[in-house]
């Protein structure tokens, strides 16, 4: 029997047996209807199947054939035995795995007969063969018990989890993805994603790994350019045309020329980089129109989103976001407090660790911060109330609410007005509040931008940088105003994302909307029977 190219097919599982790209090549498999699958102007793609290493990043352009080869990749491997268990393909959304499974996956599991003989089960979110399951998730969790959660990761063991768009994922459910590889000797992790943010997503896994990079050799003066990093010096006109060009000696250089190079060999994690510029279909052309274009309009958000879909280079386009230098020009002389007789507010971040930060209300407008940090247990934050006369609180409802609402309860008869706290995007400026649960509802875009504001008018005073937490300041970076794309609806509207760690910024938050309820005569009349500086230094925790 034959295959579509004409090679027996005992050759082509013999062969395939080995490698993926060999089985798909002889095999003559067609990827869509009178395309078949080849490596012609993709060579970069021979690397990165069947890599040595446990977990492998991919940060790439759009239009790159990663999609298709790792598809193949884990079909080859449930065919041929390579998994004991099963592969677990995720996606952001169940609407995006449908739409994946129905334009892409489908047409190659029916126009091709050396796959479909080994079909056993077909579904959007379920193909099986020779026993061996790919389950396709939608990374969306569920609430399960009051925290975030998915029955459908819960129940699949894996040897491989293929993470498709990372960086659009719910970060829990990455981290659940990973727990299904528990009892698999092969433990496979394959995340690649178009990158959106700077340390964020791909790009914050790719700045931990081995960071390969597609070094092209020029035939004329033998030097090494990187289409993606020696952007735009790697393209130039070339006889009218739009080439990829030798950034030493400007001339016309090949993709199929290159190699992979890493900056960090030692490193557990390989990561590789893989731009639009070194894909077949890239119209560079039309590529340098759409950026000149960009440029002429001071479309900074067009800009960011060339580099992100066409370089696969992150971005940020934020309108608003804090640097450092804005954070260490509030902070005092004086060292954060270690008590306070009160009333104060207080603010708690909920995670793995409970950040806190409890200050005053100065003025109507102007705030003070007496001191800021994170806490094991809620015993001990038990304790920071009583020391530092806590009156007013709110607190993180997710990503437990019953640990938010039973710490609540246990203020009760303590003189401490508590709140869990609810975000929301669709709320009205005014706070919503219900008295009888104990619970706020906020508009989470408003609130960040009074954070923001505040902060970049010096209306927060924090205690000597040298005396705060060492990761206070930066943790205020990691949340950034931005244009976000509604996926269903394509329509645009600000919206602040995480960028990393940033519980202090939300601490900060919760402290804001406590303080709302402080009297501000009572804070000026505390301030006012303050001891001076030089004689309280007892009651302050010194640098």
């Amino acid at each position: 029997m034959e295959h579509g190219n004409g090679i027996d097919s005992r050759v082509v599982r013999g062969l395939g047996a080995v490698n993926c790209l060999s089985w798909a090549m002889l095999g003559g498999f067609f990827i869509r209807p009178g395309e078949r699958f080849s490596l012609a102007g993709t060579p970069y793609l021979l690397d990165l199947v069947h890599r040595g290493s446990r977990e492998v990043v991919i940060k790439k352009g759009s239009q790159v054939r990663i999609t298709t080869t790792k598809f193949l990749e884990c079909v080859h491997g449930c065919i041929f035995g390579r998994f004991r268990q099963n592969a677990l393909y995720m996606m952001p959304t169940a609407r995006q795995v449908e739409a994946l499974s129905r334009i892409s996956f489908d047409p190659i599991l029916e126009l091709n007969d050396g796959i479909r003989r080994y079909l056993e089960t077909n579904t959007a979110y379920l193909k099986t063969f020779r026993g061996r399951s790919i389950y396709f998730v939608g990374a969306v969790p569920q609430k399960v018990g009051g925290t975030k959660d998915s029955v459908s990761l819960r129940s699949i063991p894996c040897d491989l989890v293929i993470r498709d768009e990372v960086d659009l994922m719910d970060e829990g459910m990455v981290e659940l993805s990973r727990q299904r590889l528990r009892d698999s000797e092969l433990k496979l992790e394959w995340s690649f994603s178009t990158p959106t943010y700077p340390g964020y997503g791909v790009d914050k896994l790719w700045q931990s790994s081995t960071q390969n990079h597609w070094e092209i050799k020029c035939s004329s003066c033998w030097h090494y350019t990187c289409l993606g990093r020696d952007f735009p010096r790697s393209v130039g006109v070339i006889d009218g045309r739009w080439e990829r060009i030798c950034v030493k000696c400007g001339k016309r250089i090949d993709v199929k020329d290159g190699q992979w190079v890493p900056a960090f060999p030692d490193r557990s994690i390989e990561g590789f980089w893989v731009d639009g510029l070194m894909s077949p279909r890239a119209d560079l052309g039309q590529d340098m129109a759409r950026l000149e274009r960009m440029e002429m309009e001071s479309n900074r958000y067009g800009r960011s989103e060339f580099l992100r879909s066409v370089l696969g280079i992150a971005s940020l386009e934020a309108d608003y976001r804090l640097v450092e230098e804005d954070i260490l020009s509030c902070c005092q002389l004086e060292p954060r407090w270690s008590s306070y007789e009160g009333p104060s507010a207080m603010g708690i971040d909920v995670g793995n660790r409970l950040h806190y930060v409890i200050g005053i209300r100065v003025s109507g407008q102007t705030w003070k911060v007496l001191t800021a940090g994170e806490e094991d247990s809620f015993d001990g934050l038990l304790l920071l109330i009583h020391r530092f006369g806590v009156r007013s609180l709110v607190i993180d409802a997710q990503p437990d609410i019953h640990a938010s609402r039973d710490f609540l309860r246990r203020l009760s008869g303590k003189g401490v007005r508590g709140y869990r706290c609810y975000y929301s995007e669709l709320m009205p400026s005014e706070v919503e509040t219900d008295e009888l649960e104990g619970r706020i509802k906020c508009n989470r875009n408003e609130w960040c931008d009074r954070v923001y504001s505040l902060v970049k008018d010096r209306q927060i005073q924090f205690p000597a940088a040298a005396s705060l937490p060492s990761d206070f300041p930066s943790q205020l970076t990691q949340t950034a105003r931005t244009m976000v794309e509604n996926e269903q609806t394509g329509v645009k509207k600000p919206r602040w994302v995480k960028l990393g760690d940033d519980h202090y910024f939300h601490a900060l938050l919760y402290f804001l909307l406590a303080g709302r309820w402080l009297n501000v005569s009572i804070m000026d009349r505390e301030q006012k029977k303050r001891t001076p500086a030089s004689a309280a230094c007892r009651y302050l925790i010194r640098g």
